[in-house]
């Protein structure tokens, strides 16, 4: 009688036991492989998300916190930084692109973003209705936040302070909606885009300025919530980072070194 014959009189002998050894051996392999391909499909939609972007600029707080509202939109932002941030980076000959984000609303659970007509472009979204926004007040809806909502082209909606506010906080000026963005399987798929200025507008109507002189302050104190910065070169990475932490008010973080901090504690 050899070893085969053997482990098969052996199992023949116990079958609950054997069937039962079965599904568990099956149970965990599967397991396995199910964590295997999820982290897989997370790791891809992480890296679509930040792809074109090797700098995320905000107000001091966690690195962490602020890749996770600047880029894929599931944390609170870590605060606002002044408006001249902006021209501060795009007069910098390390950087080759900024695209400037105003966040901090929401409307039915979806992020409203201030950004412009590039910020579109960056994540490669295609219209499926409609146009871009391209006065205050216009909003894009993406593609998951139209199919949630039901609203298309032409649809009014008004957007809440702070992100998953509900009803009774909602701003007084509403929204139009222009246009609806195909499905890309980035964060841009579960967000409202509108302009920056429509931000600044909504939050400046509960202050009506008595003059001129109040307007002009309303308009310096201005601010934008995170900066997605590109470089121009290789050396920007040495240097660039170095120079924004030094600041007192301003923050950068890595995306690529976040996430991977990010996914190793997620591996362990």
């Amino acid at each position: 009688m050899n070893l085969a014959t053997l482990s098969a009189s052996y199992l023949r002998a116990r079958p609950l036991q054997t069937g039962l050894c079965l599904l568990l051996l099956s149970l965990g392999v599967g397991t396995i492989v199910m964590l295997v391909l999820a982290l897989g499909q997370l790791e891809d939609r992480m890296g679509r998300d930040a792809r074109g972007v090797d700098l995320v600029v905000g107000a001091k707080g966690s690195p962490m916190q602020l890749i996770l509202s600047g880029i894929y939109h599931l944390d609170a932002p870590t605060g606002n930084i002044p408006l001249s941030s902006v021209q501060l980076l795009e007069r910098n000959r390390m950087v080759r692109k900024v695209i400037p984000l105003a966040l901090g609303d929401g409307w039915r659970g979806f992020r409203i973003v201030g950004a412009p007509q590039s910020y579109v472009e960056h994540h490669g979204a295609k219209l499926a209705a409609g146009r871009l926004h391209e006065k205050p007040m216009e909003a894009v809806l993406g593609a998951e936040a139209a199919r949630r909502t039901g609203l298309g082209v032409g649809a009014t909606f008004k957007g809440a302070h702070g992100i998953g506010s509900e009803g009774g906080e909602e701003h007084e000026m509403p929204y139009t909606v222009v246009g609806v963005l195909e499905s890309t399987g980035t964060s841009i798929d579960r967000l409202v885009v509108t302009s920056i200025e429509s931000v600044w507008h909504v939050h400046e109507a509960a202050h009506e300025p008595a003059d001129e002189e109040e307007k002009r302050a309303l308009e310096e104190d201005r601010e934008v919530t995170v900066l997605l910065v590109q470089y121009a070169s290789p050396l920007a990475a040495a240097t660039l980072p170095r120079a924004i932490n030094a600041t007192p008010a301003l923050q950068a973080a890595s995306p690529a070194l976040e996430t991977a901090r990010l996914f190793g504690m997620v591996g362990a």
